[in-house]
Parts: C-alpha cells; sequence; structure tokens
C-alpha cells in the first residue's frame, strides 16, 4: 500500500499506478489558452520576426507549464493548501496568456512582473517542502534559488526599454533553467525520492498543442469558405497531425522513461533534461505546423504570400531535431529504415522550402512524408534502452 510522506510525496508504491490528478488537467487549460494565443499571433505575423517572437514566448509558457508540472511530479501534495497555490498559480497563468494578445509589445511590463511573481510563487513551494521535509531541504533550496534569480532578472528587466527587456528575459530564463533542475540534481548529496509520472504529463501537453493544429487547419478551412483547394490543404494538414501524433506515441512517448532515469541515479537524471526541454522544440514546431497549413489553406484560395513553404518546412526541420534530442535523453536506438525515413522528413522539409512549390503541393508532400514515417516506425519503432 502506498505510503505518504509530509508533504504528500510518495515514498513507496508503483509507478504504474501515478497517473495525472484532475487538478493536473485542470491546470494544463490555461495553459491551452496560451498556445491558443500564441498561435493566433503566429498566424498575423508569418514572418521571420513573428517566428522569433513566437519561439521566445513560447519558451517562457512552456518553461512555467514544465516548472509548476515537475514540482508535482516531485512533491504529490494533493491537500487543500497545496491545491489552493496551484490554483493562485493557475490564475496567473491566465492573466499571462491575456497579455499575451497579439504579442507582449503592449503589456510587457504586466508580462514580466506577472512572470516573475510567478517564478517567486515557485521558488516559495521549493522553500516550504524544504522546510517541512529535511531530507529534501538540499534539493529544494538549489532550486528556490534558481527561481529567485530567475525572478530577479524578470523584475530587473521591468526597468529597462525593449529590446534589452527581451535579452534580460532570455538571460533570466537560461539561468533559471540551469540553476533549477541540472544543477541541482548534480551538486546535491541526497536526491529526494520520486516515482515519476512526467512522460504522461510530456504527452498530454502533445495533444494541447496537436489542438491547436487541429484548430488552425479547422479555421483555415472555414475563412475560406471550404473552396476545393482549401479543403484539400486542410485534409493533408489533418494527415500531417496524424501523422505527427502516431509517430509521437509510437515511438517518443514512454510512460516509464522518468522512472528508469531515477533508478538509474544522478547522471541520467541530469541527461533526462534533454528529453525534457526537446519537448520545448517538438511543441513549437507541432503549433508551428498548424499555422502553415492555415497560411497554405489562404494562399491556395487567394493566391500571393508564399510563407507558407518556408513557415511549414522550417517547422518539420525543428521538430526532427526535437525528435533527436527528445532520443538522445535517454540514448534511444533508432534502425536504419526509420533513420532514413527521418532523413527523408528533414529532404522534403528543406524542398519546400526553397523551391517555392505550389501550397497544396507543400502540404501534401509534408502529409506523405508523415504518413511514411508513421508506417515505418509503426513496423520497426525505436528502441529504448533499458
Amino acid at each position: 500500500m502506498e505510503r505518504q510522506g509530509r508533504a504528500g510525496s510518495r515514498v513507496d508504491g508503483s509507478a504504474a499506478g501515478r497517473r495525472s490528478s484532475w487538478l493536473e488537467l485542470f491546470f494544463d487549460l490555461v495553459f491551452v489558452v496560451a498556445v491558443f494565443q500564441l498561435g493566433g499571433f503566429l498566424n498575423e505575423h508569418p514572418t521571420v520576426h513573428g517566428v522569433l517572437v513566437f519561439a521566445g514566448l513560447l519558451t517562457t509558457v512552456w518553461w512555467l507549464w514544465f516548472s509548476f508540472s515537475y514540482f508535482a511530479d516531485l512533491f504529490d501534495d494533493d491537500r487543500p493548501p497545496s491545491r489552493l497555490v496551484q490554483l493562485v498559480a493557475m490564475l496567473g497563468v491566465l492573466a499571462l496568456a491575456a497579455s499575451l494578445d497579439g504579442g507582449v509589445t503592449d503589456d510587457s511590463v504586466r508580462f514580466g512582473l506577472l512572470y516573475g511573481l510567478l517564478l517567486v510563487l515557485l521558488a516559495g513551494m521549493y522553500g516550504l517542502v524544504g522546510w517541512r521535509q529535511p531530507a529534501t531541504r538540499d534539493f529544494c533550496r538549489w532550486n528556490a534559488a534558481g527561481f529567485l534569480l530567475g525572478a530577479a532578472g524578470w523584475f530587473a528587466s521591468l526597468a529597462t526599454p525593449a529590446p534589452t527587456r527581451y535579452a534580460l528575459w532570455g538571460l533570466a530564463l537560461a539561468v533559471n533553467a540551469a540553476v533549477a533542475g541540472p544543477l541541482a540534481y548534480a551538486r546535491v548529496r541526497r536526491l529526494p525520492i520520486q516515482q515519476s509520472h512526467m512522460p504522461e504529463r510530456f504527452g498530454l501537453f502533445t495533444i494541447v498543442v496537436l489542438g491547436e493544429a487541429v484548430l488552425a487547419v479547422a479555421n483555415g478551412i472555414g475563412e475560406t469558405g471550404w473552396r476545393p483547394p482549401a479543403v484539400a490543404v486542410g485534409v493533408g494538414g489533418f494527415v500531417i497531425a496524424c501523422g505527427i501524433w502516431w509517430v509521437y506515441f509510437t515511438s517518443t512517448f514512454d510512460p516509464e522513461a522518468g522512472n528508469r532515469a531515477v533508478r538509474a541515479g544522478r547522471a541520467l537524471i541530469v541527461r533526462s533534461y534533454l528529453y525534457a526541454y526537446g519537448h520545448l522544440l517538438v511543441y513549437g514546431a507541432i503549433v508551428a505546423s498548424g499555422v502553415a497549413v492555415e497560411v497554405a489553406a489562404r494562399e491556395a484560395v487567394h493566391g500571393g504570400g508564399g510563407v507558407a513553404g518556408p513557415l511549414l518546412g522550417g517547422s518539420q526541420l525543428v521538430l526532427v531535431l526535437g525528435c533527436v534530442v527528445v532520443y538522445r535523453g535517454f540514448d534511444v536506438r533508432v534502425g536504419r529504415r526509420v533513420a532514413l525515413a527521418q532523413a527523408g522528413l528533414v529532404l522534403a522539409a528543406l524542398l519546400i522550402g526553397l523551391v517555392g512549390l505550389p501550397p497544396l503541393a507543400v502540404v501534401l508532400l509534408v502529409a506523405l512524408a508523415w504518413v511514411t514515417l508513421a508506417v515505418i516506425e509503426w513496423s520497426a519503432p525505436p528502441v529504448w534502452r533499458r
């Protein structure tokens, strides 16, 4: 029978029984709003500058999601006070998402202030657990220090103008991500006991971003009045989303990946952050793929633009790169056929990004590449080393 620690962290019990709580699923809901806002921004600004802004803001949003989710994974506390703290965090994230409408150019001060306060909240959560559980105190101090350093950078950015403010955001995120996590695991003597369900959390967030991609496909068809070229592009876009789903949950998703890292010890835990951080590339590429399909539907009907190809091609390159980084996090062995299929997707992405094919041809070519990759990975999926 499962025994609970003072802060509710699981000390014994079956990892297979650890599933996402209703509160964790509710928590993801506010991030759906943020992802929707960012997808809308990229749809309105499908330029190099727009892509860079989208990537930067998605990174900030994802880091919050990962940080709160990983805290819940470490310290499985479902008591009323913990629930209340997470609900407060959700309100903060919702306010943050509201600041993303049209980017943060007009709301950067509000965005930076809210973000810093949420990092302070995370630092306080780690500090409280460290105070209540002496065995985790050293680990919690490192994490609290990481989030406080990050918060200090965000607060300092409020006194600087753009674009220096945005540079400070990036620096604060980098320091935060290095100290709270990899460095904490590398430096502390005693690691917390953990039974992880983070792979399931990553999988659920994959569904969130795939939902944004599917919504973009539907919008592309609806906005063009169901014209045959737009419908054809939409069907191709849905096939792409299905292919991504199929490949991710066939080869990238592994429910026991986190627990194998915990059992293997400190070195693999630190390395597993490649698995975690690589998902950021996967998520961003999925959202951008959906937006590219929506743009392609407009271009197929109204012509002009010519940005759907580079946007869709670039997103596929980033998606493959993200999968490679995720694989490296747990030293996944990939068969020759799978590697060749992935290389084929890369070549298709380069082709559509550079040659300037018609939007319908662009989408159908990528869809064909994903169908091929899905079939090959289904017959010979990558192997997770035990």
